[in-house]
């Protein structure tokens, strides 16, 4: 990330949103520590432009090799493959899967199971790509991201 017209200003991605290489994004001056780049349409960083004073025009620089951590919720059926389908989709992206936890969906009573992941993605579309792809998994109810 670059700051537009300064130099040599430390910039951080915020947490709370965690944006990624395509998103919109804003950054917002922090003192003593720097630019926080948010997603443009993170509620935590409209909170903060009521100064506009500190808020800072930033841009995504070009470095292709930086991947970006993201996680993801997916909402299935309980059955035999599915782990198996969803780490073929993001095998087949390149994706590094840094963790990975299946667990029951107790809002179904048995029959449906909740899979959080944190992968790591080049940029939004790359991400798209992966969410459609989970999306079109038989058994597979919801994709989300998760801030």
């Amino acid at each position: 990330v670059k700051v537009k017209g300064k130099e040599d200003l430390l910039t951080y991605r915020a947490k709370c949103c965690n944006p990624i290489r395509g998103e919109a994004i804003v950054g917002y001056f922090v003192m003593g520590k720097g630019v926080a780049v948010h997603s443009a349409n993170c509620s935590q960083v409209q909170a903060l432009m009521f100064d506009a004073e500190r808020k800072v025009e930033v841009v995504w620089e070009r470095a292709d090799d930086d991947w970006f951590a993201v996680q993801l919720r997916v909402a299935t059926d309980d059955r035999p493959g599915m782990l198996q389908a969803l780490t073929s989709i993001l095998f087949h992206e390149g994706c590094n899967i840094r963790t990975l936890e299946a667990q029951p969906d107790e809002q179904r009573m048995g029959d449906g199971a909740v899979i959080n992941t944190s992968v790591d993605v080049r940029d939004k579309k790359q991400l798209e790509r992966i969410i459609s792809g989970l999306r079109k998994i038989p058994g597979v109810r919801d994709v989300e991201r998760v801030s």
